[in-house]
């Protein structure tokens, strides 16, 4: 009986080893409130955003996460609700079109990015998360017009403090470097447009 007993908590405890954790699904978002540097000369304009590339090591739905200077650690109860060449574009979309009322603003992958008067491609050259301490979006990035002519280009470095444990601080603080990079793009679009440049 003893035997038994024993085996029986022994097989309990791998059973409760092997449950899995479950799995959080987390989504980046745009910005709420409308900004303050909203402009209205891209009046009727069509902006498409993307493609966006992404590091080959980041083009995964887990959330990767930089443990130390030559290290990543990859958290598999911690995905993308979508991936990040999808969702990148769609919040930049959604935060250029705040800054941009008067334009008609989308993904270039949806239905109002098509025959777009300018495109904005996105290379992310790094897209970190460090649990705790903080986030880092770089990206370069340029403006094209109809025919893929070069129009404006830019490479643009924001870091954002994280002070909390968790994930969820890390994307709300990349939401933030987001749209701080909508500011950049909203504003080299108008410029172009302000200019009547095509």
């Amino acid at each position: 009986m003893k035997r038994r007993g024993a085996l029986a908590l022994v097989l309990l405890a791998l059973a409760a080893c092997a449950t899995p954790l479950p799995t959080r699904y987390y989504t980046l978002s745009g910005e709420l409130p409308l900004p303050e540097t909203a402009t209205s000369t891209t009046h009727g304009s069509r902006v498409a955003i993307g493609p966006v590339s992404v590091p080959e090591a980041l083009d995964r739905q887990q959330i990767v996460l930089r443990v130390a200077p030559n290290r990543y650690a990859i958290s598999d109860a911690d995905r993308w609700a979508e991936p990040l060449k999808r969702e990148i574009p769609r919040v930049l979309a959604e935060d250029v079109g705040r800054r941009l009322p008067t334009a008609d603003v989308a993904a270039y992958y949806q239905f109002g990015a098509q025959d777009a008067k300018y495109r904005v491609l996105i290379d992310v050259l790094r897209f970190e998360s460090v649990p705790g301490k903080s986030i880092t979006l770089e990206a370069a990035w340029s403006v094209r017009n109809r025919t893929g002519a070069r129009l404006r280009e830019a490479r643009s470095v924001f870091v954002e403090k994280v002070v909390a444990p968790g994930i969820a601080p890390l994307v709300i603080a990349h939401d933030k470097a987001l749209a701080a990079l909508a500011d950049k793009i909203a504003e080299a679009v108008a410029g172009l447009a302000g200019r009547g440049i095509k």
